[in-house]
């Protein structure tokens, strides 16, 4: 994800450094998200590709472009065989971009994650031309005009893939295209601050997701508790006025240590379902909790999108195993798991 990858950046600005990024692939591949990684002049790396030997084929060959102000492709090839060959045998291929990373670039990136949060249908075109050194040029695209090329089945192609709001690569003619929808996490609202809670919040960190926590307890929303969190301290019954606004895309996480403060969440939630609304209950407690949210207002469709009890059946019983069925299912919601 490029905003993680940025911020580890920041702290590593002294050095040069090459982006590594995947612009196309096929069939079977480590990652199928066009991955982007930093290979650092000390030989270090910042995010990943995908692991492996292409990897580290692909650092070694960015170390020695350090230096460097051209642009290259690599190409690499997964469908091999032979377990005794330097090949992949993931049964795909795909293609890098490596090229120096300059302040310009930085510049563009950075500037792309700030329409972000203004753009939801914000995407990115790649093109590049070229078979040796070759020319990278980059576009944010905020709408289907934007596009500026006079051939008209290639700007009929773009336009399609922006109106679909698909990530997509190909190639025209001789110049390769990556049309990119920027992956931008959801939110994680937590309302309860106990152990699952604790325990959710610190796993969504390290999946990359910002988190907010909302709780009364003071003795609980600590930053010793919450290192990485946006804490609230919220009482009950709530004032909403309170609260962050909830994003239609964001998700939440009901975990508070009362069925009535359940009830008067649920009842505020509910009224504007975000994308996501998690529920820590057994199965009996959501059945009664359920038939009581009508009387609140809330309508039956709302209702039979909560997930309760939440997170995934994997026989969890340890709190940092609830943890991981919770934020699986919240990966598998976003990224479109059939679940």
């Amino acid at each position: 994800m490029l905003k993680p990858l940025l911020e580890q950046w920041s702290h590593h600005k002294t050095q040069k450094a090459v982006l590594c990024s995947v612009v196309q692939w096929k069939g079977s591949v480590p990652r199928k998200d066009y991955p982007m990684m930093l290979v650092l002049e000390n030989g270090s790396i910042l995010g990943t590709i995908g692991g492996g030997s292409m990897e580290l084929k692909v650092t070694r060959s960015a170390t020695e472009m350090i230096e460097s102000t051209e642009s290259r492709l690599f190409d690499f090839d997964m469908t091999g065989t032979d377990v005794h060959a330097d090949v992949g045998l993931c049964g795909g291929s795909l293609t890098v971009l490596v090229e120096a990373f300059t302040e310009e670039l930085q510049q563009f990136y950075h500037g792309m994650l700030k329409q972000i949060e203004d753009n939801r249908k914000l995407m990115v075109q790649i093109k590049m031309e070229g078979a040796e050194d070759i020319s990278v040029q980059r576009q944010v695209i905020l709408n289907r005009l934007d596009f500026s090329e006079s051939d008209t089945a290639l700007l009929e192609t773009l336009q399609q893939i922006y109106e679909n709001q698909q990530t997509k690569a190909f190639e025209y003619e001789d110049h390769r295209y990556l049309i990119w929808q920027p992956f931008s996490p959801p939110v994680i609202h937590i309302f309860g601050a106990g152990h699952v809670g604790q325990s959710v919040a610190t796993l969504a960190h390290f999946n990359d997701l910002q988190v907010n926590v909302y709780d009364d307890r003071t003795e609980l929303m600590t930053s010793a508790r919450f290192p990485f969190a946006k804490m609230t301290i919220i009482g009950f019954p709530i004032n909403w006025e309170s609260v962050p606004s909830i994003a239609e895309n964001d998700f939440v996480l009901v975990a508070s240590r009362e069925h009535k403060h359940d009830r008067e969440l649920l009842s505020g939630i509910l009224k504007t379902p975000p994308r996501y609304v998690g529920l820590v209950s057994s199965a009996r407690k959501w059945r009664v909790l359920a038939e009581s949210l009508p009387a609140n207002g809330i309508m039956e469709d709302a209702i039979a999108k909560v997930h309760a009890p939440v997170g995934l059946d994997i026989h969890a019983q340890t709190v940092p195993e609830i943890a991981v069925s919770i934020i699986s299912e919240m990966i598998g919601t976003y990224r479109g798991a059939s679940l």
